[in-house]
């Protein structure tokens, strides 16, 4: 019986897992064949926890989709709606209004 239960919770974990895995992957797929890919230096990122405000700040202005940070490369990666026409300006000033210093666009 013991065995029965510990194969049912490995199932079980197995099909919520390709559940969850399932759902993004359409959502990412469709988010970027419909988006603009940009990115910025961002300086002052010491850790993990530093860039969640940032993104949150970014992912407010009207036109972008999603943001990422990556503290180890010092950099934030933008997915924009082409046609929104996201300004550089309001990424910039996100950026600082998250106590972090701005560099410049990448890509």
């Amino acid at each position: 019986m013991f065995k029965f239960h510990i194969i049912f919770i490995l199932v079980m974990f197995h099909v919520i897992v390709l559940a969850a895995d399932n759902g993004s992957d359409s959502t990412t797929v469709s988010d970027s064949l419909n988006s603009q890919i940009r990115i910025y230096d961002v300086f002052g990122m010491d850790c993990p926890g530093c860039h969640g405000g940032m993104e949150k700040l970014v992912n407010k202005i009207q036109g972008v989709k999603k943001s990422e940070a990556n503290w180890e490369k010092q950099e934030l990666k933008i997915w924009v709606d082409p046609a929104k026409g996201v300004k550089d300006e309001a990424i910039f000033d996100a950026i600082e209004r998250a106590n972090l210093s701005s560099g410049d666009r990448i890509k």
